[in-house]
């Protein structure tokens, strides 16, 4: 097993996979006939990139909600986390994972070592997004089917490597199935229709929220040994080249929802926000709110509010509001209100297990599901008002896709120094 020492001698370039990353390769449309799934068997064989308590939890809802997969193989950057994950999935999931010592990687490059592996079906992206585009794209050379949690990226450099590689996975015929679950679960699919066909008249204001008290969420006080880069992965939410900010790696989930009503991303926004509560350096740099007004350009709003704050009002949903009434969606249920109330009668669900196993139907049917750019849709909404709200300006979401040089991550992967950037400041923080 390698000593977690030896990673700085492994330390990768990132800048130049990024130059790189938008030409994968012209090969691709050649291997288009990739065989359905390992060894022509029923068994789907899964590999998990990322072992913290989140991705934990989606390894374990896919192994219980999806029949004839294993867990075959783990990657992470440290080897307590792989212990602890390891730990829990034998406890929940018992039957269904198969994982050796030989098949755990440690490491910046470990998820290389996981593409290595023949008999793999699934790779399961469960890192910090500041990792997802070149994960993204390695797998797709490799001819992995992939789950990618969200968010896509942290910055528009990211997400034009994201779409550049999804579209070699088209080429080769792969499944990218992405976590926006909401897309799966019956009370939204239930409630989208009805707005489509008019229930609650012609849609104004489009609202997303995520305010709650998760202060703490990842936080991790820093030990003596940990270096800078051990710190900043350990914490990620609090870095905003690992997350992106919480608005971009929480609300773009409800960010995603609002695209899905309106079928279109927004022209332009404009963001305010700040760090009140959250103001130690303990606690990176990121803000602790955020209020970003979006414009669709065909007289739709979208209000997208996000804190992370004690003594909050909880309040994670969407609102859509239209000329005869409003609709309001949760994971926990959905109901209109106005001339022609509705609530939704089913068992609502949060959409994974159903997300999980249209992938692995994709993928044993012979037909393909791409939804990698769908994520980058969600994810480049939110990186723009995050964007915003860090400099003060207005930001067009077409200039920010196509023209945004902003690139966050390190020059190299390494564990050792890396000084944390300067909280931003809006007027001072330039718009790259």
């Amino acid at each position: 097993m390698p000593k977690q020492r030896s990673l700085k001698s492994a330390a990768l370039s990132r800048r130049g996979f990024m130059a790189r990353s938008a030409a994968v390769t012209s090969a691709a449309a050649a291997a288009a006939a990739l065989p359905v799934h390992a060894a022509g068997s029923d068994m789907l064989r899964i590999a998990m990139v990322g072992c913290g308590d989140r991705g934990t939890h989606d390894a374990i809802v896919l192994l219980q909600s999806v029949p004839g997969v294993e867990l075959y193989a783990m990657a992470d950057m440290f080897q307590d986390r792989i212990d602890a994950s390891l730990a829990e999935l034998r406890r929940r999931v018992p039957g269904k994972v198969n994982v050796t010592k030989e098949r755990t990687f440690l490491g910046f490059d470990a998820y290389k070592k996981v593409l290595a592996l023949g008999e793999i079906d699934i790779v399961m992206y469960l890192t910090p997004p500041g990792f997802r585009p070149e994960h993204v794209a390695e797998t797709v050379k490799a001819g992995k089917h992939m789950f990618l949690e969200k968010p896509g990226a942290v910055d528009a450099v990211g997400i034009r490597a994201l779409l550049a590689a999804s579209e070699e996975a088209d080429k080769k015929r792969l499944s990218i199935v992405v976590g926006t679950q909401q897309r799966y679960a019956p009370q939204y699919l239930d409630v989208l229709d009805l707005i489509w066909s008019g229930r609650i008249g012609e849609l104004r204001v489009l609202k997303a929220h995520w305010i709650c008290e998760m202060v703490d969420w990842h936080f991790h006080p820093r030990r003596p040994e940990w270096s800078d880069m051990e710190w900043q992965i350990r914490c990620w939410p609090f870095f905003t080249w690992l997350s992106g900010d919480h608005l971009v790696e929480q609300l773009c989930h409800n960010i995603d929802v609002c695209n899905w009503v309106a079928k279109a991303v927004p022209v332009t926004c404009t963001g305010l926000g700040g760090r009140q509560c959250r103001t130690g350096p303990e606690y990176g740099h990121i803000y602790d709110h955020f209020a970003v007004e979006y414009r669709y350009g065909n007289g739709l709003t979208m209000i997208a509010l996000a804190a992370q704050m004690y003594g909050v009002t909880n309040d994670v949903c969407n609102r859509i509001e239209g000329t005869k009434g409003v609709a309001y969606v949760t994971r926990g249920g959905a109901h209109i209100e106005g001339e022609r109330p509705w609530h939704y009668q089913g068992a609502p669900s949060s959409g994974e297990p159903e997300m999980y196993n249209a992938l692995a139907e994709s993928i044993r049917e012979g037909k393909p599901v791409n939804e990698c750019p769908r994520l980058a849709q969600a994810t480049m909404t939110a990186i723009a008002g995050r964007m915003s709200t860090y400099t003060g300006r207005a930001v067009a979401y077409d200039w920010a896709l196509k023209e945004s040089k902003e690139d966050l991550r390190p020059a190299r992967y390494e564990l050792g120094p890396l000084p944390a950037a300067p909280v931003a400041m809006p007027g001072k923080t330039p718009l790259l």
